[in-house]
């Protein structure tokens, strides 16, 4: 089984910026690997759009996962409102009814049973890394980088562990 993981952002793109000073690219990259790690030494195949703090592209993001032939794709993220008390996790997928929408529900639930945080959900939206991919593909909000408590969640090793552990979980629970 072959999981290509996304942390998004990275380079010249750090993404939202928390309270904190904590740029969403890093925390992206270290719950993307941390995951890399957990799915590997459960025996799945893993593959990454990045490694390192690096620009790639949305489409090069969505290429490198058709081209390597993933079954699923994960993308990583943190959510950010200009309102600094919007909280929660939620996951998003491109379209209703397929397979992503399912894969999406069970790892936004293993999300949120682990790290106990308001589940705001799961959506579809038009994202380039979702509708760009051949395979099922969602993109996780793992928590809100503007909100003060959850971005000093995020700037734990112990919670971004948490949040690894949650979406393996959730990949696991769906794949097997």
């Amino acid at each position: 089984m072959k999981i290509f993981i996304d942390p998004g952002h990275g380079g010249n793109n750090p993404g939202a910026i928390g309270p904190n000073g904590l740029q969403e690219a890093d925390v992206n990259l270290d719950i993307g690997l941390k995951l890399g790690r957990i799915l590997s030494s459960w025996g799945y195949e893993i593959n990454y759009s990045r490694t390192i703090d690096k620009t790639v592209t949305l489409g090069e993001r969505a290429r490198l996962a058709n081209e390597w032939g993933a079954n699923y794709f994960v993308s990583i993220h943190c959510n950010s409102n200009v309102n600094p008390e919007a909280n929660g996790t939620s996951t998003y997928f491109y379209r209703p009814g397929i397979v992503a929408e399912s894969f999406a529900i069970t790892v936004n639930n293993s999300l949120v049973r682990q790290i106990e945080l308001q589940d705001l959900g799961v959506f579809p939206a038009n994202f380039a890394v979702l509708r760009l991919t051949r395979m099922p593909a969602i993109l996780v909000e793992t928590a809100f980088i503007s909100n003060p408590y959850e971005a000093s969640l995020l700037a734990t090793n112990s919670f971004r562990q948490n949040c690894a552990v949650g979406i393996a979980n959730g990949i696991a629970e769906f794949t097997t």
